[in-house]
């Protein structure tokens, strides 16, 4: 077990304090860069140290072990994608559909672009949870509270299945999304992750109008 005797002196005896957080954020930031960057399983305590330029011993004083400190990356990065998605999901309600289409087009490409390895360490969790049964539990109960975001704003649009369409629009984003990490996105991409929404929202469309009348 290691001791405090490598910890900087800002560190011993926290937490709770802010400058305790502080630098716990820094080193989940710090493991979250690595998995973006060279995959899950590149995390080791000793190369999160390396990346967040802190003494080994501040790793494993906040975490006991580098199983612990992924779930924390997990969840430190479904905060942050949670306020864009919920951002997006929650101007969709008073949007018309072709309008709703090209919103969820941009934030595509917006992901894709401006939040790329944000995404990528995105799927490299979700990759990782069919193994990891902590991420498992946190991955499904993101998704279902994304899920139930979505849903509730379906409603605007008179869908008489608001769950099952809300499951068809996030299956669609993840494949451009999934289907546009391999490369950096061209204006060919973007054409072409715009003209699938707006099929897609064309084909809910016509449903919904059936709802209507």
């Amino acid at each position: 077990m290691t001791g405090t005797e490598d910890l900087p002196d800002d560190v011993k005896g926290m937490p709770p304090s802010r400058k305790g957080a502080k630098r716990k954020t820094e080193i989940i930031d710090a493991a979250l860069r690595i998995i973006g960057r060279d995959g899950i399983l590149a995390v080791s305590m000793r190369a999160v140290a390396v990346e967040a330029a802190v003494p080994l011993g501040t790793v494993t004083y906040y975490f006991s072990n580098k199983e612990e400190l992924i779930e924390a990356g997990f969840q430190r990065h479904t905060q942050r994608e949670t306020t864009r998605i919920v951002t997006a999901i929650a101007r969709l309600g008073t949007l018309t559909r072709a309008d709703a289409a090209r919103g969820l087009a941009d934030f595509v490409i917006e992901g894709l672009t401006e939040y790329r390895e944000q995404l990528i360490t995105e799927y490299q969790f979700l990759n990782a949870s069919v193994r990891r049964e902590n991420l498992q539990r946190a991955s499904t109960a993101w998704l279902q509270t994304l899920a139930a975001h979505l849903e509730e704003r379906l409603t605007a649009f008179s869908s008489s299945i608001p769950k099952t369409d809300a499951k068809l629009i996030l299956s669609v984003i993840s494949g451009l999304e999934v289907d546009n990490l391999i490369a950096p996105l061209g204006p060919a991409d973007e054409r072409a992750i715009r003209a699938v929404m707006e099929r897609l929202f064309q084909g809910l469309g016509q449903l919904w109008a059936q709802n209507v009348d």
